[in-house]
């Protein structure tokens, strides 16, 4: 269940920074360009044995948003993740800035 908590987690960040005007437009690329990649019919590792390209999907998606939150702005991600932590709902994004209601 760890596991499936920890995915879910960075499923939520991910989908913060997306939305925040603060990370540069360039690292929103990374996970939308993955999400591209996992619903296109092209697969660079064949699904021969049923489950296991599945888990490479998994760990490509993974993978990219891990890299997606490591070159977005510092601050804002410890903003989103302490926000995450304390179960607090999403900043409204006014500007630019991230403003608590």
């Amino acid at each position: 269940m760890g596991m499936i908590h920890a995915l879910w987690v960075q499923l939520r960040l991910t989908w913060r920074l997306i939305r925040d005007p603060r990370v540069p437009i360039w690292s929103k690329a990374i996970p939308v360009l993955t999400l591209a990649y996992i619903l296109s019919p092209v697969d660079l590792i064949p699904d021969v044995i049923i489950g296991l390209g599945q888990l490479d999907d998994l760990a490509l998606l993974m993978g990219s948003m891990r890299l997606f939150e490591a070159v977005s702005p510092d601050d804002v991600v410890a903003e989103h993740r302490a926000a995450l932590e304390s179960g607090n709902t999403p900043p409204e994004i006014v500007e630019g800035k991230a403003k608590r209601q």
